[in-house]
C-alpha cells in the first residue's frame, strides 16, 4: 500500500490515484527502466547508483516513475515480457543505515532484492 511516508512524492500519489490502486503490486508492469551511476564527490569517487522505472497498472491508465537512490542488492529478470507481481516496498524506522527501504518481488519474470537510501515517485 502507498502508506510509506518517507517516499518523496507519496502524498500527490494517494490523491491523484484512485483508493482501489493504491497498492504498489497493481503496478505491475515496467514500461522503461534505466540505470546510471554518477559521482556525488569526486575527492573521495564516492559514487552513487540509480534506477529509475516507469511503472504502469494493468488497464495502463496510472503511471508512476519510480526513482531507486543508492542501491544495493540484486536484480534478475527475464527480458520476455517485463511484467512482475508481488511487487513490495518496506519501509525501515530505524536510524544510523542507509538502507532505508526494501524492496522485492519473487514472482514471474522479475525477481529482485533490493535495498534503497531514497526513493522519489512522480505521477506520469
Amino acid at each position: 500500500m502507498f502508506d510509506s511516508k518517507k517516499i518523496d512524492g507519496i502524498e500527490i500519489l494517494k490523491q491523484k490515484i484512485p483508493q482501489e490502486l493504491q497498492y504498489w503490486y497493481r503496478f505491475g508492469n515496467i514500461l522503461e527502466m534505466t540505470y546510471c551511476s554518477r559521482a556525488i564527490d569526486e575527492f573521495y569517487c564516492d559514487y552513487t547508483n540509480i534506477i529509475t522505472m516507469l511503472l504502469t497498472d494493468s488497464a495502463n491508465r496510472y503511471r508512476i516513475e519510480l526513482t531507486l537512490y543508492n542501491i544495493k542488492g540484486d536484480m534478475h529478470f527475464d527480458m520476455w515480457n517485463g511484467f512482475f507481481s508481488g511487487f513490495t516496498i518496506d519501509e525501515f524506522d530505524y536510524s544510523g543505515c542507509d538502507n532505508n527501504f526494501h524492496l522485492y518481488s519473487s514472482e514471474q519474470d522479475i525477481e529482485f532484492d533490493l535495498y534503497c537510501e531514497k526513493i522519489r515517485a512522480v505521477l506520469k
